[in-house]
């Protein structure tokens, strides 16, 4: 079974088709590139905020030892 499109005598709509075909395509690679393109900014912002994180624990931790107000606690700096 030939499609109708694909027969000889309809090249006009052979190359009508390929065209919508390419620019589909192309669409749909630009809106690709356009979402790696967000995502690995997004993933590079989420690696920073947590690694400030990160920081914020560790300094809140070495805070939080130096107002132990039991005096015997081994932490109290």
């Amino acid at each position: 079974m030939v499609l109708p499109f694909l027969k000889k005598k309809d090249a006009k709509q052979v190359q009508d088709f390929t065209e919508l075909v390419k620019s589909q395509f192309d669409y749909l690679m630009e809106q690709v590139t356009r979402f790696e393109k967000d995502y690995f900014e997004l993933s590079e912002k989420v690696r920073q905020m947590y690694q400030e994180m990160i920081t914020l624990n560790a300094q809140l931790n070495t805070a939080l030892k130096g107002q132990c107000l039991v005096t015997s606690c081994k932490d109290r700096q």
